[in-house]
């Protein structure tokens, strides 16, 4: 997430005015890829825009804890059409999602 841009290192502060962060929220448009040998590509391959909202929460409280977060927190704001929940770590085919 941060070879992307949507995450920056040292920049979360677990706590504001006295009290404790539940939670970190970053946003950003990004239009290059990390390949699984590390090449960054971009426009130039065709990678279109993609916007990316990343929660961070302070304490692992597991999956379940993570997907009613998402759908209790941002799913009313955002009102999507389609959610696809991955596993951190898991690395779709190119047309796995699309797929689906």
């Amino acid at each position: 997430v941060a070879a992307i841009g949507a995450y920056q290192e040292g920049v979360a502060k677990n706590v504001v005015n006295g009290k404790p962060v539940v939670a970190h929220i970053y946003e950003y448009t990004t239009q290059i890829s990390v390949t699984p040998s590390n090449k960054i590509e971009g426009a130039e391959r065709g990678i279109v825009p993609v916007q990316i909202i990343f929660c961070l929460k302070e304490k692992n409280q597991k999956k379940i804890n993570s997907h009613r977060w998402f759908f209790n927190a941002f799913g009313p704001i955002l009102q999507p059409n389609v959610c696809v929940l991955l596993d951190v770590g898991t690395m779709p085919g190119p047309s796995s999602i699309y797929h689906l």
